[in-house]
């Protein structure tokens, strides 16, 4: 039981796949949002040490305390690291957020919820199963719907297009600015703020002023 007053302990775990030739994968979104986190918090990814089978770092700055986990069992044993993590420093499942990949929601798109199903995403199943609990908070991050001519598990495997990776710094920071207001204010105020919101902002287009033309005795626009 945390004292009133006091900072609790988060648990931050980015899914993803472990190695170089995965790290820029629409199904490593996970770790990348991670990365950023620690990274707006002044550690780079070398901060990062081998410890309950994922790559962990405990960070206490800036009025937070969490542990930042990216899980090296490969995705669909991911809740194996997550339980361990969470007995070892008796996190409670209300202070936990998983981050991953949402095949079914537009590139960059946030979506936020505090309990419900696995989705069809076989890290977050790994995870309710270890823990015995649907009730944790997830950041799923839209990564495009596959074309119809494609195995879903070699789409995830690819790499984001250069259209996606041209907004993908915009897009992590979002990411981060959303799992920090979660440690801060907690998941309501996550979710009634960063819910179904797109990571990027959209260029939209100048207004043109419609200007009509002053019209003379014989039909010609007169000269301003």
């Amino acid at each position: 039981m945390q004292q009133k007053g006091a900072i609790e302990l988060h648990l931050i775990c980015g899914l993803g796949n472990p190695g170089r030739k995965y790290s820029r994968t629409r199904h490593n979104i996970g770790f990348m949002v991670v990365d950023r986190l620690v990274a707006e918090l002044g550690y780079s990814e070398s901060s990062f040490g081998n410890k309950f089978k994922g790559e962990f770092l405990q960070v206490r700055k800036d009025g937070l305390d969490f542990i930042a986990l990216k899980p090296q069992t490969y995705m669909n044993l991911s809740g194996d690291c997550v339980r361990d993590i969470v007995n070892y420093f008796k996190i409670e499942p209300e202070n936990v957020i998983i981050i991953c990949d949402d095949v079914n929601l537009p590139f960059a798109k946030l979506r936020l919820r505090n309990e419900g199903s696995d989705g069809g995403h076989n890290g977050l199943k790994s995870i309710f199963c270890h823990l015995q609990t649907n009730k944790i908070t997830r950041l799923r991050v839209g990564v495009n719907s596959r074309p119809d001519t494609r195995d879903l598990a070699d789409y995830v495997l690819e790499n984001f297009s250069k259209d996606e990776q041209a907004k993908m710094d915009e897009v992590l920071k979002y990411c981060a600015e959303a799992v920090t207001a979660f440690m801060r204010r907690g998941s309501g105020f996550a979710m009634n703020n960063y819910n179904n919101k797109l990571g990027y902002k959209i260029d939209e287009p100048p207004e043109v002023s419609e200007k009509k033309d002053v019209v003379g005795p014989a039909g010609r626009p007169l000269d301003k």
